[in-house]
C-alpha cells in the first residue's frame, strides 16, 4: 500500500464540511448571544466539541474497510435498534418526547445513529437481493427493516425524523434496480394515505362537512369499500398469473394501490395526536393563527425576508437578537442565517451544502460495488432530505417537523451522525482503487 487511506480523503468534501460547520457555529454563538446582558450562553462551544469528536469518529471510520462493516450490518442494526426501544419506554421526558439518553452533562438521542444503521442494512440487503429485486415481494424486506424504527421514533413523538426514513428508502430502492412501476405504486399508497386525512382535517377545520367526510367518519363504511378493491386487485391478480395477460396487471395494480390507500388513511387520521394536527393546521393556514399555531413559520418568514440582499450582519438581527425567533440555534437556524446573512450568505451557504451532495454522490457512482454505491446513495439521501426540509420547514413549505440542518445545526447526535457517515464516505473514497 503505497499511500495511507487518509492521505486519499476527498479534500474538497472535507473543505465543503469544515465551511458548512463553521458557518453554524458562528450563527450558533450569534443566536446565544443575550444583547442585554452582553453574555453568550456557550452553546457554540459545545457545538466545537461536539465537531472534534465527530472529526475524530470520521477519521477512525474511514480507515475501516466499508466492506467490513457491511458484514456486521445486522448486528449494527439490532443494536441500534435495542438501544432505541429502551429509549422509547425508559428515557427520561426531555421536550415532551422520550427520544434522548441523558447522561447528565450531555444526552444522546439514539434515532439520529439509526439512521445510518438504517441505511448500512438497507445497503447490504438490496445488494445481497439485487438480482431479484424486480419481483414486487423482495420490497417487503426493506419495508420491514424501515418500519421497526419508524413505529417507535414516532412513538417517541418525533414524527419528523421517522419521516426521514421514508424517502431514503425509495431512493437506495431505485438505485439498486427496483421495479420503477413498484416504486410508484408504494409511493402512490402514501399519498393516499396521508393526503386524505390532511384534506379532511383541513376541512373540518373550516366546518366544512362533506360527503367525503361522512364516509371517512362512519367506521366501517371505508374499510368496506377498500375489502372489495382488495378483492378485484386479488381477483385480477390470480388470472394474470394463471393466463400471463399482461392487461390484467392495469386493474389489479391500481385496486391494490387505492385499497391500501383507503385501509390506511383513515388510521393514519386517528393516529394524528393533538399537537401533529396543529403543526398540519399551521402548515396549511398559518396566517389564521399568528399567537400560536402559526406562530413559528410567520416569525421564520420575517427574519427572512427582514435579511435582504447583503443582511443586517452578525449579531444585529433583531427578530433573533430580540426573542422573536424560536429554536434558533436548531430547527430554524437558517432563519438566523438569513435574516443576519441575506441572500448572499444564504446562497453560498446552500451551494457549499449541495456540494457537499454532489461529492456524496459522485463517491456513490464512482464506488467499485454495488455495496458502496448503495451506502453512499443512503448517507447522501440523509444528508440532501435534512438540508430540504430543514429549508422547506423555515420557509413554510413542509409542516414543522424538527428537523435539524445537518453539519449547521445545535445538537450532538446529528453531528456525529453527520461525520460518520462522512467517514464512510471518504472509505468508500478511498477503497475504490484498492487502498
Amino acid at each position: 500500500m503505497k499511500n495511507s487511506s487518509i492521505s486519499k480523503f476527498d479534500i474538497k468534501l472535507l473543505i465543503a464540511v469544515i465551511i458548512v460547520v463553521s458557518f453554524g457555529i458562528l450563527t450558533i454563538y450569534s443566536a446565544g448571544f443575550d444583547p442585554i446582558d452582553k453574555l453568550n450562553t456557550g452553546m457554540y462551544k459545545r457545538q466545537i466539541m461536539w465537531f472534534v469528536i465527530g472529526f475524530i469518529m470520521m477519521i477512525g471510520v474511514s480507515i475501516v474497510d466499508y466492506k467490513f462493516i457491511g458484514e456486521f450490518a445486522p448486528y449494527i442494526y439490532a443494536i441500534n435498534l435495542f438501544i432505541l426501544i429502551l429509549t422509547t419506554f425508559f428515557a427520561p421526558v426531555i421536550r415532551g418526547s422520550r427520544a434522548w439518553i441523558d447522561f447528565g452533562l450531555f444526552s444522546i438521542q439514539p434515532s439520529e445513529f439509526m439512521k445510518l444503521s438504517t441505511v448500512i442494512l438497507l445497503a447490504k440487503y438490496i445488494e445481497f437481493r439485487e438480482r431479484d429485486l424486480h419481483n414486487f415481494r423482495e420490497l417487503f424486506i426493506p419495508a420491514i427493516i424501515i418500519l421497526f424504527p419508524v413505529l417507535f421514533i414516532i412513538l417517541q413523538s418525533d414524527f419528523g425524523t421517522a419521516m426521514i426514513f421514508v424517502p431514503i428508502l425509495f431512493a437506495m430502492l431505485f438505485i439498486g434496480g427496483a421495479d420503477i412501476s413498484h416504486i410508484v405504486s408504494i409511493l402512490s399508497i402514501a399519498f393516499i394515505t396521508f393526503v386524505i386525512p390532511l384534506t379532511l382535517l383541513y376541512a373540518e377545520d373550516l366546518g366544512r362537512v362533506s360527503v367525503i367526510s361522512d364516509f371517512f367518519n362512519k367506521g366501517m363504511d371505508v374499510f368496506i369499500v377498500a375489502g372489495f378493491f382488495l378483492f378485484v386487485a386479488t381477483l385480477f391478480y390470480l388470472l394474470h398469473v394463471f393466463f400471463i395477460k399482461k392487461m390484467f396487471r392495469y386493474i389489479y395494480m391500481p385496486s391494490f394501490v387505492f385499497s391500501l390507500g383507503l385501509i390506511f388513511a383513515p388510521i393514519v387520521k386517528r393516529l394524528l395526536q393533538g399537537y401533529q394536527k396543529n403543526r398540519i393546521l399551521a402548515f396549511l393556514k398559518p396566517d389564521q393563527y399568528p399567537h400560536d399555531l402559526g406562530y413559528n413559520v410567520i416569525q421564520s418568514k420575517i427574519a427572512i425576508g427582514s435579511g435582504g440582499l447583503i443582511g443586517k450582519g452578525l449579531l444585529k438581527g433583531t427578530q433573533t437578537q430580540l426573542g422573536f425567533l424560536p429554536e434558533t440555534t436548531s430547527d430554524f437556524i437558517f432563519s438566523v442565517i438569513s435574516e443576519e446573512w441575506g441572500f448572499i450568505g444564504v446562497f453560498i451557504l446552500l451551494m457549499v451544502l449541495f456540494f457537499i451532495i454532489f461529492r456524496s454522490m459522485k463517491t456513490a457512482l464512482d464506488s467499485a460495488d454495488k455495496f458502496g454505491s448503495l451506502l453512499a446513495t443512503g448517507i447522501t439521501c440523509v444528508y440532501f432530505f435534512h438540508i430540504l426540509i430543514n429549508v422547506g420547514i423555515t420557509v413554510g413549505l413542509i409542516p414543522v417537523t424538527g428537523i435539524p440542518l445537518v453539519f449547521v445545526s445545535y445538537g450532538g447526535s446529528n453531528m456525529m451522525m453527520s461525520m460518520i457517515g462522512l467517514g464512510l464516505l471518504m472509505s468508500i473514497q478511498t477503497k475504490k482503487s484498492g487502498f
